[in-house]
């Protein structure tokens, strides 16, 4: 993998919450590459809007990144919304560059029911095979990691955004789907987790968990990023 990346966040507050596309520069950082990432994101909007956004358009063509991560909503989440506004994105305008796309699967609001992830890992995972996209499969990773006992928090007060934890470990998700490792990283005393209030236990656990389920995901999709 090159030392040296660029990346483009495009989503909504499930992306700029916490600052995730920091968290993520600073997990390749410990791992001595050099990631430049840039964020568009617009509360509450989910991919059908930002394939209407100059913005958008205009950071996919020109910006020249090696990979552009997308997501949805999950508050309201509309599969059909979705995947129209992802089909723009890719047939459009990715299509026509040598950027990698990742696609940040989000996770259901805390009290709603399973069904509610079906649905959205469904989508996820079309579109995913449809443009031979990586997937970055938050929602299952969640799903494990609040089996880890002791685990902190990974939803905010709102049982909808990422508490810390959850921000930390959905970067820790992206970072396995864009490098393909089979193996978790080796986690030192006073690495980047310990700013998002996690042990390095749990810390430990939480990248093998998604270490495991993006490389589940690369074997359902038959995909990986570059």
């Amino acid at each position: 993998m090159k030392k040296n990346i660029k990346i483009l966040f495009i989503g909504n507050s499930l992306t700029y919450y916490n600052y995730l596309p920091c968290c993520v520069s600073r997990l390749f950082g410990a791992e001595g590459i050099s990631a430049d990432c840039v964020m568009l994101t617009t509360p509450g909007k989910c991919l059908k809007f930002h394939s209407e956004q100059a913005a958008v358009r205009y950071n996919i063509l020109y910006g020249k990144y090696d990979y552009i991560v997308l997501q949805g909503v999950a508050d309201g989440f509309d599969p059909e919304s979705f995947l129209e506004g992802g089909r723009t994105l890719f047939r459009d305008y990715i299509s026509r560059t040598d950027s990698s796309v990742v696609l940040y699967n989000a996770w259901k609001l805390k009290d709603r029911p399973w069904s509610d992830q079906e649905t959205l890992d469904s989508a996820y995972l079309k579109l995913a095979r449809e443009f031979g996209a990586a997937l970055a499969p938050c929602g299952e990773v969640w799903r494990r990691a609040r089996r880890i006992h002791g685990a902190p928090e990974l939803y905010a007060h709102d049982k909808n955004h990422p508490a810390p934890a959850g921000t930390y470990l959905n970067s820790a998700t992206i970072f396995y789907a864009i490098t393909g490792r089979e193996r978790a990283v080796r986690l030192d005393e006073g690495g980047v987790f310990s700013d998002y209030g996690i042990d390095i236990s749990t810390a430990r656990k939480m990248h093998a968990i998604a270490c495991r389920a993006a490389a589940e995901a690369r074997a359902a999709c038959g995909a990986s990023a570059k």
